[in-house]
Order: C-alpha cells, then sequence, then structure tokens
C-alpha cells in the first residue's frame, strides 16, 4: 500500500511535455504582434510629419484630419526670403523699382496683344507687380485643368521670369460659393490646385527656376470685390501672379 501511494505521487510532479511547445508558440506570437503595433505606429508618425510638409508648402495648415479641410484660419502668408541667383542680392532700389516699371509695361503690352483688356489687369503695389487673370481666362468652371488657349500668356509670363531676376508667386483665389461638386470639395482645394497647374506648366518649360517661385491658395479670404453680386464673385476668381519686389 505504501508503494502505491509513492508511486501516484511521483506521476503528478512538473507539466505535460506539449505545455513548453505551447508556451513557445504564444510567446513568438506576442513578440509577431509587438512587432506589428510597431511598425504601424512608426508609419502613422511618418504620414502625420509629410502631410504637415506637403501642408505648409501648399500655403496654409487644415484643422481637423485629412489632407484639405475647411478652416477659417489660414497661416500668415509672407513673400518669399529668397533672393535671386540671377543677382546675387546685388539689386538697389532704385533698379528694383525700374525693374517694376519694365515688368509692368511689358505685362500691360501682352494684355493688349491677346485682347484681354476686361479680364486681366497689372496692378503695382508694395509687394510688386501683380499680374491679375479672372479664373475663366486660364480654367473651366469648377476645373483646375489649364485650357489650351491660356498657353500663349502663360509662355510670356515665362518670358519675363527669365527675363528679370523677380521672384514670383501664383496665388488662386475663389468666390464665396460653396463648391458643389465635382472633383474638388472645398474652394481651398480649388484654389491651391488651380496654383499647382500652373506652376506645373512653368516647370515642363525646363529652364525656369522653380526656386523662385511661390504658391498659395486662399479660397475666398482675400476678396476684391463684393461677393454678394455675380459681377463681384467673377472678379474674386481669379489667378494672380506677383512679381515680388527684392
Amino acid at each position: 500500500m505504501e508503494e502505491d501511494g509513492r508511486s501516484g505521487g511521483g506521476g503528478g510532479s512538473g507539466a505535460p511535455a506539449w505545455m513548453a511547445t505551447f508556451a513557445d508558440m504564444m510567446s513568438l506570437l506576442l513578440t509577431f504582434f509587438v512587432l506589428l503595433l510597431s511598425f504601424a505606429t512608426m508609419d502613422i508618425v511618418k504620414f502625420r510629419d509629410a502631410m504637415g510638409s506637403i501642408q505648409q508648402a501648399l500655403g496654409f495648415m487644415p484643422a481637423g484630419t485629412g489632407m484639405f479641410q475647411h478652416t477659417n484660419k489660414p497661416t500668415i502668408y509672407e513673400k518669399p526670403l529668397a533672393t535671386s541667383s540671377l543677382t546675387n542680392g546685388a539689386l538697389t532700389s532704385e533698379m528694383v523699382n525700374e525693374m517694376s516699371d519694365a515688368i509692368s509695361e511689358e505685362l500691360k503690352e501682352v494684355i493688349k496683344q491677346y485682347g484681354l483688356e476686361d479680364e486681366v489687369e497689372v496692378e503695382k503695389s508694395k509687394r510688386g507687380v501683380i499680374l491679375r487673370m479672372r479664373g475663366k481666362v486660364l480654367f473651366n468652371a469648377g476645373e483646375a485643368e489649364l485650357k489650351e488657349s491660356a498657353y500663349p500668356i502663360l509662355d510670356k509670363i515665362a518670358d519675363l521670369m527669365r527675363k528679370f531676376p523677380s521672384n514670383v508667386s501664383i496665388e488662386g483665389h475663389t468666390d464665396n460659393i460653396p463648391v458643389n461638386g465635382g472633383r474638388y470639395s472645398s474652394n481651398w482645394e480649388l484654389s491651391v490646385a488651380r496654383a499647382i497647374s500652373a506652376l506645373r506648366y512653368f516647370q515642363k518649360l525646363g529652364d525656369i527656376d522653380l526656386q523662385r517661385i511661390n504658391i498659395a491658395g486662399f479660397a475666398d479670404t482675400h476678396p476684391i470685390a463684393d461677393n454678394s453680386t455675380p459681377e463681384g464673385r467673377a472678379k474674386n476668381r481669379r489667378v494672380e501672379f506677383v512679381f515680388y519686389k527684392e
């Protein structure tokens, strides 16, 4: 009887052999899922950093999540600070004023050449020379793809960019009517996309220094006319090419 009791107690010591294999498998699965979680976290961080850089480059930082969100508080826009490599910073104030006058006169000749006096205007301001073009000159309604009829005008602008060392800002503007359908879900997206289309055209020419170009989209936050009338809204739908005073 005593031998039977000792024999039964010895058989109950230690875990079954399959438990060791099971524990190893659980440890491997835990390690696998921890690695998956760490990779996913890294991707999210990189994605957020990348999207922040893109949004800053486009001239505004939307609120909330997503690439383009509605906001009434765009970041403060400042002119480009880079000095053109064509001059190495050697321009005097007198040279800048003369250059602005020359750019203004040549732009007026281009407007007259194409009979666009009612759709395009030139303004000399503290920022520099502003070529203000109605949206319909460059784009169809609600779209950001350049019309082929706009190519000759953009070629003339490119000629001035080659001739003069000014930094240039391409700025998209809209009226205050919300976008309804189509490719773009907001006026922010549309205004930025139009500025980018003009930039890409100059890029395709191949001989324009893109470091001299800045782009921005302002949606309806910078009106130049009353948005309560059709005529005013037509004026506000525009793209501006600003030849900066340096």
